[in-house]
């Protein structure tokens, strides 16, 4: 690759992927009226039934203490509640039906933010584009990246398969497969 030329490439994902990130941050946090992790940690917990306070704070890379606040804050909301875990003296974490309902929202928000920034693309450049980020994605699982964590605000259902996980599994990574909803 031509270092001019990567250069720019370089610079145009850096500015694309802060325009997502803002673009999904903004939406999201619209749905929830809260900010910080609040809507990937409500996709997460609906992605993975029973997740224990120590899954869920490896899949949003927060310290233990911020993980508890944080669930203490959704269970305040009336959106999560906590179970008994499936080890001893463990935590699970479960949605209401009033969770559920936020979560649908939260992805229904980052679906609509997504759509509208690549609503200029034609159909062609949006399969070219498709097929390139699944194939950054694969190899972004190859390199240990968690799909857990890189999937954290993910819609799993319309992926039949992740090309996060399937870098993971050639990787030599157990595949983390969902265990939610």
């Amino acid at each position: 690759m031509h270092s001019q030329w990567a250069a720019r490439t370089a610079n145009l994902v850096g500015a694309w992927s802060l325009v997502v990130a803002d673009a999904v941050t903004r939406s999201t946090q619209r749905e929830t009226g809260l900010g910080g992790a609040v809507p990937a940690a409500l996709v997460t917990i609906r992605a993975y039934r029973d997740q224990s306070i120590e899954e869920l704070r490896g899949a949003l890379g927060l310290s233990q203490p911020g993980t508890v606040r944080l669930v203490d804050r959704l269970v305040a909301e009336g959106w999560v509640e906590r179970r008994p875990g499936r080890r001893p003296r463990t935590v699970a974490l479960a949605l209401t039906p009033a969770g559920r309902r936020m979560t649908r929202r939260v992805i229904a928000a980052r679906e609509r933010a997504i759509r509208e920034l690549i609503a200029p693309l034609a159909a062609d450049e949006a399969e070219v584009l498709e097929r390139a980020l699944e194939r950054l994605l694969h190899a972004r699982g190859r390199r240990g990246r968690d799909p857990e964590r890189v999937c954290r605000l993910c819609e799993r259902a319309v992926c039949d398969r992740c090309p996060v996980a399937e870098g993971s599994d050639e990787a030599g990574e157990p595949p983390a497969a969902p265990r939610g909803e």
